[in-house]
């Protein structure tokens, strides 16, 4: 199993070399999971990233579907199109910037890519209103990994990732079952991130809880569990703020351009990625066959960072 560490192309690669070299010999990382956000050819780098984390764009299906209706009913103005659909005129825009991804991926050769298999509108994340339901979300996951995975060569994994919104949730074994069966890239599997496991339940009050629900959903889906071979390792707890929230959003008539303005905050205030620092995960850790375990953590500075690194760190102590 690797131990892995998150980590963005914010800064060059002369400054992101220095951090891995410090992170690996002083906590004793094997690799990294890197996402990109910027243009920056990472390939001197490939020593050090064991996965690639695709970008997220969470209003991205109804752009692939080309519901621009359905677009502008809810965002008004085409200006916040790229950054939550992944383009501005045509789905081929999103495809492309998925296949691109893909090569980039198998440039820095890595062993696996991560996919979150979700979409959210952003009154829906304000209200949990969900216009879709989880498998209405899948069946576009499907098609559009199909599209992108079409006609290329590649031998690294896709891992699946679990959210709270709809789409993949990993809390039975359905949803599982559909994706095994209609993606046609074979080389398929999951990744359990816990805190997004736990924001599905916000009746969760502490980490004993979140870790019998944890292992309640991996009951469920039964033999799939094999099929689960990373971990994004991190713990949010926040369902009183979920709860009063979306109570305070359901009775409002939400302006999506001051909506706009917070939603960044809100999505940190439910998903803020602290370490998980009951022991009791492990026994988690421990049913699954994990070969990337991904300290998946948030910190605005480097001291911050290490800090929750240290405390993460004591679990397996």
């Amino acid at each position: 199993m690797y131990k892995l560490l998150n980590m963005a192309d914010f800064y060059s690669n002369e400054e992101l070399e220095k951090e891995m070299k410090y992170f690996s010999k002083k906590y004793g990382f094997d690799g990294f999971e890197l996402i990109k956000f910027t243009d920056n050819d990472n390939t001197p780098l490939k020593e050090y990233i064991k996965g690639y984390h695709i970008r997220f764009f969470p209003s991205w299906m109804e752009f692939y579907l080309e519901d621009f209706i359905s677009l502008y009913d809810e965002l008004k103005d085409k200006k916040y199109f790229k950054s939550l659909c992944g383009g501005e005129n045509s789905k081929d825009e999103l495809v492309n910037y998925f296949k691109k991804e893909l090569e980039i991926a198998k440039t820095l050769e890595v062993e696996y890519i991560v996919f979150h298999a979700c979409n959210i509108k952003i009154i829906e994340s304000l209200t949990y209103n969900f216009k879709y339901s989880d498998m209405e979300v899948l069946k576009n996951v499907v098609d559009i990994l199909n599209e992108i995975f079409e006609g290329g060569n590649y031998n690294l994994k896709l891992l699946l990732e679990n959210l709270w919104w709809s789409g993949l949730r990993l809390t039975n074994k359905e949803e599982i079952e559909y994706l095994l069966k209609n993606i046609n890239y074979k080389n398929v599997g999951f990744i359990l991130d816990t805190g997004h496991m736990i924001n599905n339940n916000p009746e969760i009050k502490n980490s004993k809880e979140a870790v019998e629900y944890i292992k309640k959903n991996l009951k469920n889906i039964e033999e799939y569990k094999k099929y689960i071979l990373g971990m994004h390792l991190n713990y949010s707890l926040s369902g009183d703020y979920v709860k009063k929230t979306i109570e305070k959003n359901r009775k409002q008539d939400l302006d999506i351009h001051e909506c706009m303005k917070t939603i960044y905050e809100h999505i940190n205030n439910i998903d803020y990625h602290a370490p998980f620092e009951d022991k009791e995960i492990t026994e988690v850790i421990n049913l699954l066959p994990i070969k990337y375990l991904v300290f998946e953590l948030i910190g605005n500075t480097k001291e911050e960072l290490e800090n929750k690194i240290q405390r993460q760190l004591k679990i397996f102590e």
